[in-house]
């Protein structure tokens, strides 16, 4: 601003004058209106952007090799606004004047293992102003939402984030208050929002991420239409589809036509353009919104395929557990309508889907850290806003809350329940129910430790289990009203004779494996009169339970295979496909055991040990297995290549000797164990 000094005169009618002065007053001269088209592949580096965190954790914000890159993780338990995420974005610093506009940015998301917010931001005025389009594979999400006032409300949500390394082009049409989303030039979201007409354009994430080629221009001239309902790949509870429409630049006499499954069609000439489709099969259609001319001549097509009619539509509710923590198993968290990298939620949709005869899709909503108070108090109300149309809920709430020594309320009425876990799991019913849902509430699993690597000696004494979450799973049993009952996960890990500590990543968080279990668990209290059979695992696994706490785990390329050791699997053979891995510990390489690895089947397996291939020698022990002529490739410098041995055993007991036992020579790592039923 620059400082003005003003002088005037004050003349009163009998002809006295006196000067009055004002002096440092501040002018604001508002930024020059931007020219477009604005490019901007930031080979003059970054000043024309300004950065915001938002999330309370630095960021590091700089141009690399031609792209502007963010290199710090930002995200943590204290990165959201209720439901909605926080991170650092950096707004194009000119262009808070802009209104109507084409914006266009290339992006990847660069993090390691969690796969957080990346997204752009738009019509952005300050912090608590703007638009945003956000990805998410860890939640497994696209989501268009506004922030208005410092408040956050959902436009357009569907299940799916982006694939690893995916080079995502984002595009925003902006005219008046039309506003169109396109994602790889898929039209994706579409809504009618007057509430912010003006404001820049700004990139978010909220891990290592990088963008490029960024262009705004001045909006197309052209015809455009973007289905705004419904959505590719959704799921509507009911037997009709609302189509409805945004389209631009429709000349004179034209409108815009709505195909259902190539077949049934009507043309609505005036805006607001939609038709609502009845009466229709519960199953999957296909929609199609068709500008057309006067002449009947086709201008644009936007096609949803896979919208799902007459199905269930789930939210998944809950802490850490429920959003997948520990589940390193990408490949099974793909289908048809999602995309996330961990959680049960894909495979119990394919489950239910899969099984019921009807479309079926389950929303990932947990949030690590969140205890019983935090979901019903503070997430859940944005929970609903953003899932308006769904008609169930799948409820897991307990590790947190047995953590932090929450009182069960085993007993409690009225006000004496305020502060329990019984009083929070009954308000979250309570509101989840009077918005229409149908809440199922599971029992939480087992804590195997207070924390750190190292389990409890007996996790079925421990204070945590025995005074905490067992008097939480007798509340859910038998206390809490207004729902149905889920499954019961502390049994199946931690029941009468059983410990499955195999199946956690650490003390509180299942693995891959486990949370496969977990699917089917859930998909089996859903479907009693039909139950699924459990996934197989391997029962009574030694030493699993006692150091060095070997887990059975699914893996595939990317992943670690020791429980001590870093280096990760570089190429696998397919044979190996859907096997059980056997995570040993490097450490033992030098065990010369006779038994050093024991478990049992409920069928004929076939076990693959992979092996040394730089041994002279193989242990005595291996001596009824063959080579298969298959390897593994490995990070380990000591062992890049692991040779393939099998073996096929009937149901019942397995034992395996140490990677040293007799007879062996040469080995510099220990082997690895892969079973693969018949």
């Amino acid at each position: 601003p620059a400082t003005l000094t003003v002088s005037y005169t004050v003349a009163d009618n009998y002809g006295g004058t006196g000067n009055i002065t004002l002096a440092a007053a501040s002018l604001v001269v508002p930024p020059p209106p931007v020219t477009l088209p604005v490019t901007e592949n930031f080979s003059s580096g970054m000043g024309n952007w300004t950065i915001v965190n938002d999330s309370g954790t630095a960021s590091s914000w700089a141009v690399v090799s031609g792209a502007l890159r963010q290199e710090n993780r930002v995200e943590s338990v204290n990165a959201f606004d209720q439901s909605s995420h926080k991170g650092t974005y950096a707004y194009y610093t000119a262009g808070t004047s802009l209104s109507n506009y084409r914006f266009s940015t290339d992006a990847i998301f660069l993090g390691a293992g969690l796969a957080d917010d990346i997204g752009i931001m738009f019509r952005y005025q300050n912090n608590n102003n703007y638009y945003r389009l956000s990805m998410n594979s860890r939640f497994g999400f696209t989501r268009l939402e506004k922030k208005t006032g410092g408040v956050f409300t959902p436009l357009a949500v569907n299940a799916r984030g982006y694939n690893s390394g995916e080079l995502l082009r984002f595009t925003i049409d902006l005219n008046g208050s039309s506003i169109q989303v396109t994602v790889n030039d898929d039209p994706l979201f579409a809504v009618n929002d007057s509430s912010l007409s003006t404001g820049t354009v700004a990139l978010y994430t909220q891990d290592k991420a990088s963008f490029d080629n960024v262009v705004i221009h001045i909006p197309e001239n052209t015809a455009t239409v973007t289905l705004a309902t419904p959505l590719a790949r959704d799921v509507i509870v009911d037997n009709a589809i609302n189509a409805t429409a945004i389209s631009t630049n429709i000349p004179g006499g034209g409108g815009v036509e709505f195909l259902l499954d190539s077949v049934t069609s009507i043309l609505d000439n005036a805006a607001p353009y939609s038709n609502t489709f009845s009466g229709l099969i519960t199953g999957d259609h296909t929609v199609e919104a068709i500008v057309r001319d006067a002449g009947n001549v086709e201008l644009a097509r936007d096609t949803n395929t896979l919208v799902g009619v007459g199905g269930d539509s789930y939210i998944a509710a809950g802490d850490s557990i429920t959003n997948g923590s520990g589940d390193n198993y990408a490949t099974d968290n793909l289908s048809s309508r999602m995309l996330g990298f961990q959680g049960y939620e894909t495979n119990l949709s394919v489950l239910l889907e899969g099984n019921q005869g009807k479309p079926v899709i389950v929303y990932n909503e947990g949030i690590g850290g969140d205890e019983s108070v935090d979901t019903a108090f503070n997430r859940i109300g944005s929970i609903l806003a953003r899932h308006s149309n769904s008609n169930k809920a799948l409820v897991m709430l307990g590790t947190n809350d047995a953590l932090a020594l929450v009182p069960s309320g085993s007993g409690c009425t009225g006000t004496a329940c305020n502060g329990t876990y019984k009083g929070n799991m009954q308000s979250l019913i309570n509101t989840m129910t009077a918005a229409g849902k149908t809440v199922y509430t599971a029992l939480p699993p087992p804590v195997f430790g207070s924390g750190g690597p190292i389990p409890f000696a007996d996790p079925a004494t421990a204070t945590l289990n025995t005074n905490y979450i067992s008097a939480y799973n007798s509340v859910v049993l038998s206390e809490l009203t207004g729902r149905q009952l889920g499954p019961d996960l502390y049994s199946y890990f931690l029941g009468a004779g059983q410990n499955r500590f195999s199946l956690f990543s650490d003390v509180w968080h299942p693995n891959a494996l486990g949370y496969t279990a977990i699917a089917a668990l859930w998909y089996n209290t859903l479907n009693p009169a039909t139950p699924a059979a459990l996934p197989f695992v391997l029962d009574s696994l030694v030493p699993s339970t006692t150091t060095p706490y070997v887990k059975q785990n699914l893996l595939e390329t990317g992943d670690t295979y020791y429980v001590d050791a870093a280096y990760i699997l570089t190429a696998i053979p397919a044979a190996l496909n859907n096997g059980r891995w056997i995570m040993a510990a490097n450490g033992d390489t030098g065990n010369t055991s006779a038994s050093y690895i024991n478990f049992s089947t409920d069928r004929p397996v076939t076990v693959y040990i992979a092996y040394d291939g730089g041994a002279a020698a193989l242990p005595g022990w291996m001596s009824t297995f063959t080579s298969t002529g298959l390897t593994l490739s490995t990070t380990d410098p000591f062992s890049p290549t692991l040779n393939l041995y099998s073996q096929s055993f009937s149901a019942g007991p397995v034992t395996l000797g140490g990677n040293s036992a007799a007879g062996s020579s040469g080995a510099d790592s220990h082997y690895v164990v892969i079973v693969v039923a018949n």
